[in-house]
């Protein structure tokens, strides 16, 4: 057998790093359609759920005339957060 010449080196070289390249690829397809693509679709799907609901209540408390009540709530609840100061009910005098 005649020894190979330095062209067929680097044809060989070549199909060499083609063929590592798509055996790589096919193992990342797999990979992603078989497990990384199924674990994203529940993720996406159960954040949409989330956001409908979410979406749903706020409808209905509009709807339904609580939404100023649930602003007024949380606006009570963030100047809490913010000024440090105590819950207060509304039978208390107001602090001076």
């Amino acid at each position: 057998m005649a020894s190979p010449t330095p062209s067929d080196l680097a044809w060989l070289l070549i199909g060499c790093a083609l063929l590592s390249s798509l055996v790589t690829l096919l193992v990342v397809g797999l990979a992603v359609k078989f497990w990384l693509g199924p674990k994203l679709e529940r993720h996406i799907d159960s954040r949409f759920e989330a956001g409908a609901d979410r979406l749903t209540e706020r409808f209905v408390a509009v709807l339904t005339g609580k939404s100023r009540d649930l602003i007024r709530d949380r606006a009570r609840d963030l100047a809490r957060l913010v000024g440090g100061r105590r819950a207060r009910d509304d039978g208390e005098p107001p602090l001076e």
